[in-house]
């Protein structure tokens, strides 16, 4: 069982200090940890093997959350070490989450998994794996969204820029539902954004961008083989004319007349699945 005879009381705790600060990209690269709320994200990051530096539990925390924990140091998978309780009070500066359920994780960053390229040619795609490609999607929200379609869909590579929004961003890990840990996906930032799109193509496949253009083909009217692959733009201005150029043709979502843009990440599951049904 675990014991709450020890309970962080103060703010000024440097433990209570250091889970603040990884709220922070910068603490997040310095210290090569990073941090998110909620029971399910804790299930879903010991599932998928992560490696757990702490779970700080609020004192006040419903039986569901501590029972769950039992559970995963019962299993061995967690270590009772890494557990610690705090004061609700002090919780209430840790969370994030307007209901918070009791419970913040803090892991350590899945650099096997999401590393970045420092050079296109770095980037080896095999024939049979599905493919996304981002530029530019600085909404934390958004990225995360299309981690979770992309994880759900069956995408095995989404590469993206480096100027999208943090991996680690608690809000692009909480819109991911645990997407971000799975083993199933690459995650891939680079700053030769154009370079692996026109590597892609010496490849063999081709590359679509999801933009306005007069010669665009739409989205269901092409006739898309196993390995094709789409770019995402940006949420507001779409993508660059250099990416834009450096693929195969422009592609479109029909929509009704008078509708707004796509949000990114509703467009990237339309393309997403249109290249799922590639045969």
């Amino acid at each position: 069982m675990l014991s709450k005879k020890e309970v962080i009381t103060s703010r000024q705790n440097p433990t209570v200090k250091q889970i603040c600060a990884l709220l922070d990209k910068k603490a997040r690269r310095e210290s090569g940890l990073f941090r998110f709320d909620g029971l399910k994200l804790f299930c879903e990051a010991i599932a998928c093997g992560l490696s757990i530096e702490r779970v700080v539990l609020s004192r006040g925390a419903a039986g569901t959350v501590t029972d769950a924990v039992e559970r995963e140091i019962e299993s061995g998978r967690l270590e009772i070490s890494r557990v610690i309780y705090v004061s609700d009070e002090v919780f209430s500066k840790l969370s994030e989450e307007r209901a918070p359920e009791g419970i913040v994780t803090v892991a350590r960053a899945i650099e096997h998994k999401h590393r970045a390229l420092s050079d296109a040619c770095e980037l080896k795609v095999e024939s049979g794996e599905r493919l996304l490609l981002c530029e530019a999607l600085r909404d934390p929200g958004n990225l995360g969204t299309v981690i979770r379609s992309c994880a759900a869909l069956g995408v095995e590579r989404l590469v993206i820029s480096d100027d999208c929004a943090d991996l680690y961003n608690p809000k692009t890990i909480r819109a991911a539902m645990g997407g971000l840990f799975r083993t199933e996906i690459d995650i891939l930032p680079t700053a030769s954004f154009a370079d692996a799109i026109a590597l892609l193509r010496e490849g063999g496949r081709r590359v679509y961008a999801a933009a306005l253009h007069r010669d665009a083909k739409v989205v269901g009217e092409l006739e898309l083989r196993p390995g094709d692959c789409f770019v995402i733009g940006n949420e507001g201005h779409g993508l660059s004319q250099t990416v834009i150029d450096a693929c195969d043709a422009c592609a479109i979502i029909p929509m009704t007349e008078g509708s707004e843009s796509l949000n990114a990440a509703a467009a990237a599951a339309i393309c997403i699945w249109e290249t799922v049904r590639a045969k």
